[in-house]
């Protein structure tokens, strides 16, 4: 019994020679300009042919033939065909809601619900920078959501908003022929397309938020050991939330600090009760930088940025806000949280047995409340908890300068220091450090670390939050920003007081192999994002910069130090992870997986073959004679048989 897809085909060899669609439109009873030719696998794929990327299309006994305008062809056996037609045979599935949630998102500051309408998706974004995570749901669970081709995944995927991005929702296997940028033809994903337009709110901004700051009495803010109450006037400028409250202000800082009130001086913010000024997470305590030194302004806004990139907890925000108290205005500030045990900074189930400790050689926390440790002779200052404050700790001083000078025992004699430290985060913390060449860290200054649970024996100290850039990115050796030898080493560059310390902890194997890990994932993930939000960040911030420039005299072309940040940066991400290749990875390692083994022979092999151009060539030249040859699978077979 012939089956209709028989007989279609029947009709459709006798109009073989003409080698057109214009047979298969004819037996379809459809135009000559029939517009797409859907192909029905019999395992339910499709197979989707627009006749603008067709030249024709041939029949015979056994297959059908699809030739593109590139003159590549794609065959299909008949046998293997459950249908032909120019209408769609299955319903595809479909994006059902899309959202950019600040969870995902550092630098968002609220969820923005995106308005599905025909195709096209419109998302509001409020924050600064346009890499995004996007939270969306679709109508069938095995669905497959892909962008240029690449699956993306909900809370996970991430990419550039800066133009908008083509969502295809659609099923596995199913593909189109598609003319892509070159000419070239190629089968892509087939499905359903939303065009996802991001609206960043703070694009085209002709001013950052305004913070008033008016004192009681109109009285100078002129110490930092006292705050003095005042009204707080926060103006987001249609943009980000507004709001006026009371608050308590005093100064802050350790060099960037001068009693004189007229001076452009860094506060610290304290409100009786959590609020959520500029729409950031809730909180009592805040901070207004200042910036203050020249050329500095983008130096913590990109600093904090890298930070959560690359996974430091609980990066700080950086929001550029023009600050006026008393009616004065005193220049562009970042307005940021306040590094802390508290639900906008360090966020923890349970305080009552955790510290936070600042490693500072500004040895100013009152007495009781620091310790120098051993054998180092660190000096540390106990930011957490209060001892006085029975009521929210069982801590002492004893029990918490115990618990870290273990920690620097193992680094200094050479223990087991990863029973102390949480390996990972520490990886982590170097990386960014030595990316930004922050060298305060040797002294040290501003670094921040903390333990959850100084009574738990399998609890460690984790480093960070990260803190203070100032004198980063080369100001420390060279007095300018983004200008010194990228590939510059972190660890000889300079010579301070701590500097062995940290050096110990990051010669640890397991800290050196994260070190390298975590280089690698981010110049595959992260990299980009970062170069571009040195851009961005100054796009928003740059009618606040040039407010300050002639209020404090800063005539630094941030432009210009924007785009030299970015290529700085990227370059020296590169030395860094070239030299950390060299270090951790074994040459012959091919599959990167810490060990050589039978797959690094296979993947060597492939290559030299021709099958894996993803081999990297630095590490497949085990005998070092600069090329990859047959020679080093023997040398890679030796070390095998001598190991």
């Amino acid at each position: 019994m012939m089956t209709i897809i028989s007989r279609f085909f029947t009709t459709v060899r006798r109009h073989a020679a003409q080698g057109t669609m214009l047979a298969l439109a004819l037996m379809m009873g459809q135009a000559a300009h029939a517009a797409t030719t859907f192909v029905t696998l019999n395992n339910g794929r499709l197979q989707v042919f627009p006749d603008t990327c067709l030249t024709g299309m041939v029949t015979d006994d056994d297959y059908v033939t699809f030739t593109a305008t590139d003159g590549s062809t794609y065959r299909y056996a008949l046998a293997n065909v459950q249908s032909i037609g120019q209408e769609l045979t299955k319903e595809l599935p479909a994006m059902t809601s899309f959202k950019i949630d600040d969870k995902y998102n550092h630098q968002v500051i609220t969820d923005g619900t995106g308005t599905i309408e025909e195709g096209t998706i419109t998302v509001p974004v409020l924050g600064i920078g346009k890499w995004l995570t996007p939270t969306f749901t679709v109508s069938d669970d095995n669905a497959l959501v892909t962008v240029d081709a690449v699956e993306q995944h909900s809370n996970v995927s991430r990419l550039s908003f800066a133009v908008n991005r083509i969502y295809t929702v659609g099923y596995q296997g199913d593909q189109i022929l598609t003319t892509m940028a070159d000419g070239h033809c190629a089968m892509q994903p087939y499905g359903r397309q939303y065009t996802v337009h991001a609206n960043f709110l703070t694009d085209g901004n002709e001013a950052v938020p305004r913070i008033d700051i008016n004192t009681v009495g109109g009285e100078n803010i002129t110490s930092k050991d006292y705050y003095l109450d005042a009204e707080i006037i926060i103006d987001g400028k249609d943009i980000f939330p507004s709001m006026t409250d009371s608050v308590q202000i005093k100064g802050r800082g350790h060099s960037s600090w001068s009693n004189n009130p007229d001076s452009k001086n860094p506060y610290r913010l304290k409100f009786d009760h959590k609020v959520k000024p500029l729409g950031l997470t809730k909180g009592k305590s805040w901070v207004l930088l200042a910036n203050k030194m020249s050329a500095s302004m983008l130096t913590n806004a990109i600093a904090q940025k890298a930070g959560s990139i690359i996974g430091t907890p609980a990066a700080n925000h950086i929001i550029p806000v023009d600050l006026y108290i008393n009616g004065t205005y005193k220049g562009s500030y970042n307005f940021t949280e306040k590094i802390g045990f508290s639900n906008n900074s360090i966020d923890l189930d349970d305080e009552s047995a955790a510290t936070l400790l600042e490693l500072d050689i500004n040895y100013d926390a009152p007495t009781g409340q620091k310790f120098q440790a051993s054998p180092t002779g660190m000096l540390i200052n106990v930011q957490e908890p209060d001892f006085k404050d029975t009521a929210s700790t069982v801590l002492n001083l004893k029990a918490v300068k115990a618990r870290f000078n273990l920690l620097a025992a193992a680094v200094m004699n050479d223990g087991n220091m990863t029973d102390h430290v949480d390996a990972d985060y520490l990886a982590r913390y170097l990386m960014l450090n030595e990316l930004t060449c922050n060298y305060e860290v040797f002294h040290p200054k501003s670094v921040w670390c903390y333990h959850e649970n100084i009574l738990d024996d399998s609890s460690k100290f984790i480093f960070g939050p990260v803190w203070d850039f100032d004198w980063a990115f080369g100001y420390e050796t060279h007095r300018n920003y983004y200008k010194c030898d990228p590939a510059i080493d972190y660890y000889t560059a300079v010579s301070m007081w701590q500097q062995e310390f940290f050096t110990r902890m990051r010669s640890n194997p397991e800290v050196a192999r994260l070190l390298y890990e975590h280089y690698r994932d981010f110049l595959r993930e992260g990299i980009d994002e970062l170069c571009d939000f040195c851009t961005e960040y100054y796009a928003y911030a740059e009618p606040s910069i040039w407010r300050n420039r002639y209020h404090i005299g800063d005539y630094t072309d941030y432009a210009a130090q924007a785009q030299r940040a970015a290529t700085w940066l990227r370059d020296r991400a590169n030395a860094l992870y070239q030299r950390m290749k060299l270090e951790v990875v074994p040459p012959g390692d091919v599959n990167d997986n810490g060990v050589l083994d039978i797959e690094d022979i296979t993947m060597l092999i492939d290559h030299l073959l021709g099958g894996n151009d993803n081999v990297d060539t630095d590490i497949a030249d085990v005998d070092a004679d600069g090329i990859v040859t047959i020679n080093d699978v023997t040398a890679l077979i030796d070390r095998l048989l001598t190991h």
